[in-house]
């Protein structure tokens, strides 16, 4: 039985008896029990967001001058990875007669 299941067996106890002051204090108990236990999910949540950013961090290994992740040759901009933690993949190689190829970031629009 969860808490929530409890305070509201609780209630229902509380108003057979008749005590509408007290039903009132549960029923407001009961409110602040869901808020709270919507706020531990919201929390979860986060953590494992950040659990699988930090999962996800650790398998990046920088090859100048591009960052790659753990079994993928497409190169991630640099720019975006260390400045703000988002992987973002570079599109290219890009190849202009007479010069080198580059690679262009679609999110910080930088060319490398």
């Amino acid at each position: 039985m969860s808490i929530i299941d409890n305070v509201k067996e609780i209630a229902v106890l509380v108003k057979k008896l008749g005590d509408i002051e007290l039903y009132r204090r549960i029923v407001e108990l009961e409110g602040e029990v869901i808020e709270l236990t919507q706020e531990k999910r919201e929390f979860e949540e986060k953590i494992q967001t950040v659990e699988k950013k930090l999962a996800f961090s650790k398998k990046m290994t920088f090859r100048a001058p591009f960052w790659y992740a753990e079994g993928d040759n497409i190169p991630y901009c640099p720019r975006c990875w260390e400045s703000d933690r988002i992987a973002i993949h570079l599109d290219g190689p890009h190849d202009i007669p007479g010069d080198k190829p580059f690679y262009r970031c679609l999110n910080c629009k930088n060319n490398f």
